[in-house]
C-alpha cells in the first residue's frame, strides 16, 4: 500500500515520531512549514500558536502540497495546541483535498487528554476511512524509546 505520512512539528516530538513509522513502514514524509513560523520558545509560543488553532486558522504554508491521489494511506500527525491541532493541518487539510482515502492520525502533546484533538483531525478529513490513531507524551524528551517502539508497533498495522 503506498503511504506518506504528512505532519508538522515545532519542536520535534512529532518529527521524531514520523521518522520512525516511516522508516518502520518504508513510506513517504511529508514536512508541513509554515511561511510565518511560531516561535520556538517564551510565552509567544503559547500565544500565536494556542490562539491559532483556538480561531481555527489557516496559516500560509511555505511547503508545496504534492499530489497525493496516488496513496492509499494517508498518516497525520500533530502536535495538540490548545485541544486540538496545530493550524498546519487545517490548511494542509483545505489544499489536498484528501477523499475516499485510509488515514489514520497521531498527536504528540506535553500531558492531557488527545481525545478531542483526535475527533477534531477526524472531522476535518470527513469523508475518509480512519484506520486507527494513537498520542505520544513528549516523545522526544519522555521515555523516548518507549515512544519510538510504541510508534513502530503501531506502524505495523500498515504494512499489507
Amino acid at each position: 500500500m503506498k503511504s506518506i505520512i504528512v505532519y508538522y512539528s515545532l519542536e520535534g516530538n512529532c518529527k521524531l515520531i514520523s521518522n520512525t513509522i516511516a522508516a518502520a513502514i518504508h513510506c513517504d514524509v511529508l514536512e508541513l512549514k509554515l511561511k510565518k513560523p511560531v516561535p520556538v520558545k517564551g510565552p509567544m509560543k503559547f500565544i500565536t500558536g494556542g490562539r491559532s488553532a483556538m480561531r481555527k486558522a489557516s496559516p500560509e504554508l511555505a511547503t508545496t502540497i504534492p499530489d497525493l491521489s496516488d496513496y492509499e494511506l494517508i498518516i497525520v500527525g500533530a502536535p495538540v495546541w490548545a485541544g486540538t491541532f496545530a493550524p498546519a493541518i487545517r490548511t494542509f487539510a483545505s489544499k489536498a483535498h484528501v477523499e475516499n482515502k485510509k488515514m489514520a492520525f497521531f498527536t504528540c502533546c506535553a500531558s492531557g487528554p488527545t481525545e478531542k484533538c483526535i475527533k477534531d483531525m477526524k472531522a476535518v478529513f470527513e469523508g475518509n476511512t480512519v484506520l486507527s490513531d494513537i498520542s505520544f507524551v513528549n516523545p522526544s524528551t519522555k521515555d523516548t524509546e518507549k515512544c519510538i517502539d510504541k510508534a513502530k508497533i503501531w506502524a505495523q498495522q500498515f504494512i499489507s
